[in-house]
């Protein structure tokens, strides 16, 4: 996974565990953001995170549900954070996070 891949992940791992870090905004404008993959990519990747109401899962049971391996479920995975990653939306987004959020998904050293 790139550096820019990365900040994704830790953000969406950010908006799992953290209620009080991520806005209602910001859960709405990633709600949006991931839904511009397409259907199938953000069922993957709100279930593999935990995120709009749904339960997280592991990659193998993702896996299994969509008749692939566990392999291919990060493989897309990892597309959909470099799509992502250059955005102009999550460009923006990034520069509405506060210093904590912004230095916790390592955009701050």
């Amino acid at each position: 996974m790139n550096a820019l891949s990365q900040q994704i992940h830790a953000y969406l791992e950010l908006m799992r565990n953290s209620t009080l870090m991520v806005s209602e905004q910001d859960r709405a404008n990633m709600d949006i953001l991931i839904t511009m993959l397409g259907p199938v990519d953000k069922e993957i990747i709100s279930v593999r995170y935990g995120l709009f109401g749904r339960p997280m899962e592991p990659l193998e049971t993702i896996a299994r549900h969509h008749r692939v391996s566990p392999e291919v479920i990060e493989e897309i995975i990892e597309k959909d954070f470099r799509k992502l990653a250059i955005t102009p939306e999550w460009q923006m987004m990034i520069l509405r996070f506060s210093p904590l959020v912004r230095k916790r998904i390592g955009i701050i050293p």
